[in-house]
Formats: structure tokens, sequence, C-alpha cells
């Protein structure tokens, strides 16, 4: 079986690639770069090059169709989302070569547009936080003033497509009207694309991640997110396999089945802190950074995922292990590095002090807690990760001590008093 894989920066891509090349599959890696996290693995069987999907999109589209005719590949499996919508709006070309596990269009766009998954949600009686959609600044006046704060900003995408290719946004947090304006005034994508103000939801973040084949979900898997990046809110650095709670299960049945979903699936939780119901934040229709978790505790969903993509039948898992951690250790150091010295930008309620985050940094590193990248069959991933975090954080401290010298030398100096 012939099989690539996409973005082969990503940490997923890594999980994928280890997962397919283990069971025996020819995995040919992609990136726009020469050199990848994934494509260093031994699973790795071959590494190509491709034009950005980010910016140039068009091109793209005819390297990959290109591709899979010449090199009659068995399955593709894009890992974001901006290759996921690329190969996605282009599935029925596609098709016609090689195996695919990805949802209808259609289907794609409306999960992960943010405002009509929000309306989506509460239609089907899913908890979700209070929303405000805004259409740029013009149209922010008309709402400011039922904005309850604190307050969550983000475009309704997190990639927003754009003449010039693919503009990725983030979210950001508001404490009053004065930062709210401010914030759409300097931030371009805010002022010029749809976004959303939300009410911010306090609470542990969950994820759960679903197989689903034509709308029913197949199988399904939980994780608790123990500690994140930023520590404020993001992607996955520490997480525990969780059962899954049906209440769960049957919203992600509800959101999906009616659309035909085909493929993989992330809901995206916070547990509100107050009542401890789960809200739903976002959805992902795509693998997830900490894929790896789901393969270590025996939900094995790129292997599922091929089958899925050759129409064969499924070889689900009956269960698997409750309490199974896996950790990124670079990104978990980087979360001590953002508490320590406060750098998070965004809200820290009920956050351990900065000496009880350092003691939970070190007691992560306990017997039963797998390293994501690192893997003894497999030490070059792990290798070219520190090589590159090492030379980032350097670059960093350069600038920051040059920084730090430009401000000392433009300070102005105090004259010499003389005595008379």
């Amino acid at each position: 079986m012939n099989v690539l894989v996409t973005d082969g920066n990503q940490r997923a891509a890594l999980a994928i690639t280890r997962s397919l090349g283990r069971r025996g599959a020819t995995v040919i890696v992609g990136e726009e770069s020469d050199r990848c996290l994934a494509s260093s693995s031994r699973y790795c069987a071959r590494r190509i090059t491709y034009p950005s999907p980010y910016r140039e999109p068009d091109a793209f589209d005819r390297f990959l169709t290109r591709l899979v005719v010449r090199e009659g590949l068995d399955v593709v499996m894009p890992v974001t989302d901006v290759t996921t919508y690329a190969i996605a709006r282009n599935q029925d070309a596609l098709r016609a070569h090689t195996g695919l596990a990805v949802p209808p269009f259609d289907a794609f766009e409306r999960l992960t547009d943010k405002a009509s998954l929000m309306h989506r949600a509460r239609k089907c009686g899913i908890p979700t936080p209070a929303t405000h959609v805004v259409d740029g600044i013009a149209a922010l006046r008309s709402v400011q003033d039922h904005v309850t704060f604190p307050a969550v900003v983000k475009s309704t995408r997190s990639r927003i497509p754009t003449a010039a290719g693919w503009t990725a946004a983030r979210v950001h947090y508001v404490s009053n009207q004065t930062e709210l304006r401010q914030l759409y005034r300097e931030t371009s994508y805010l002022a010029s694309y749809p976004s959303l103000i939300q009410e911010r939801i306090d609470g542990r973040g969950m994820g759960v991640f679903v197989l689903c084949e034509r709308g029913a979900v197949r199988t399904s898997f939980q994780h608790l997110r123990v500690r994140e990046r930023p520590p404020s809110g993001g992607v996955s650095v520490l997480s525990e396999s969780h059962a899954v709670d049906p209440t769960l299960r049957q919203q992600a049945a509800r959101l999906l089945e009616p659309l035909g979903w085909h493929g993989v699936a992330m809901l995206e939780y916070k547990e509100n802190r107050r009542t401890g119901i789960p809200v739903l934040m976002e959805v992902n229709g795509r693998f997830w950074g900490s894929l790896q978790l789901a393969i270590d505790a025996g939900v094995d969903f790129p292997y599922l995922s091929c089958q899925l993509a050759l129409g064969h039948r499924l070889d689900l898992p009956a269960s698997y292990r409750i309490g199974q951690r896996t950790r990124w250790w670079l990104g978990d150091l980087d979360h001590l590095l953002l508490r320590v010295f406060d750098r998070d930008g965004g809200p820290l309620e009920a956050a351990p002090s900065k000496v009880r985050a350092a003691l939970a940094f070190v007691r992560a590193t306990a017997p039963g807690v797998r390293n994501e990248i690192v893997r003894v069959d497999d030490p070059m991933p792990g290798c070219l990760e520190l090589w590159h975090y090492t030379r980032d954080l350097a670059g960093a401290v350069r600038r920051l001590l040059l920084r730090s010298l430009m401000r000392t030398s433009a300070a102005p100096r105090r004259p010499v008093e003389r005595k008379p």
C-alpha cells in the first residue's frame, strides 16, 4: 500500500507515518520544505517537496493531481485544515485515481466555519459559549454594547483564504470595550473578515475524536488536556486518555451524521468550571496534534482511515486503555517557560504557582508517560526537533539581548555633576 501523508512538519503527520510504516505501508511524506519531522522517520520511504498550499494553492492542486496519477498512490492523507480543504474540494477528480477518507466539501466548510458551527450546534441542543458574530470592524458598533467581559475574540476560521493565499488567525482575549475596539483596529483580519466575540469559558480542555463512515460514527476516543501551550488554552502538550462520555458521543453523531461526514473529526470542549458542563468550542475536520495518544491507547485512527479510504472492512477496537498519558516534551517545556516568564498573553485563572508548575513539569517524567516524539525505535525525529528548537531558542535569546542593548544605549545619560 502506497500512502502519501501531507504536511510532514506536523506532529500528526509523524504519528501517521509511524503507524502506517509499522504496518508495512510504503509511506511518502510531503512538505513544502526539503527536510521535515515526519520525513526524518525510519518509517518514511520517500519524501517529496510540493508547492506551498498556503501561498500557492492552485500550484499545489496541480502538483498533487499529477503526482497521484503518476505514482499510482493508493491513499492520500491530508493533515492540516489547508490541505484537507484543498483535497476535499478536489476529491471528485482525485477519487478516480486514489483512495480518500475526507468529508464532502460542503460539510467541511460548514463545520470549520465557527459561526456556522455555533449555529448548527445550538440547533442540535449542544452547549456553546454565548456568541456574537461580527462581519468586520464596521459591524462592531452594533454588538459591542451587548458583550459580556472578559471575552474571547477569534476569526470564524483558523486559516482565512485570501487572494494572496492563506492567512493564519489566533485567539485573542479582551477585558473591556476599549481593548475590544483597539484589537479590531490593530488586527487586519478581524477588521476585514467575519469573527466571533464569545464569553470566556474557564475550565479544563477535552477532546472527543471520531471516525465516521458516510455519516455514521464508527469509533470514538476521548482525552483530557492536562497541560496546553499556551497555558491559557491551545495545543495539548500533556494529555490523558479517558472513557468516552456517551453524551458527547451522541453530540458528535447529531452534528456529523446529517452532513454525511466521512473520515476523522475532532470536537473540542471546555468543561465549564462553574457548572461542570462540557461546552463545545470548535470542530476540526482533520487529524489532531495529539493523535499519537490515541494510537498508544489502542485506537489506530491512521490505519482505520486507510481502511475507510480503500473501502475495506474496518478493524474496529473493542476498547482502549484508560489513563494512558502522552507528552510532547518540548511543547511542555514551552508551557513551563511561558508560565515562569509570564509570557502567556491570556487569562490564567486557577493556575498553579511558578514553583508548582516547575514541579509538575518534573513529575510528568514518570514511568508510563510516553514521549510523543522521541521513540527508541525511531530516534531521528526527536533529534531533528531538538536541533530546530535549540536553534530557534538561541535566535530568540539573541534578539532579546539585542533589544536590551539597544534600549540601554538609547537611554538618556544623566549629566555628571562637577564639584567647584
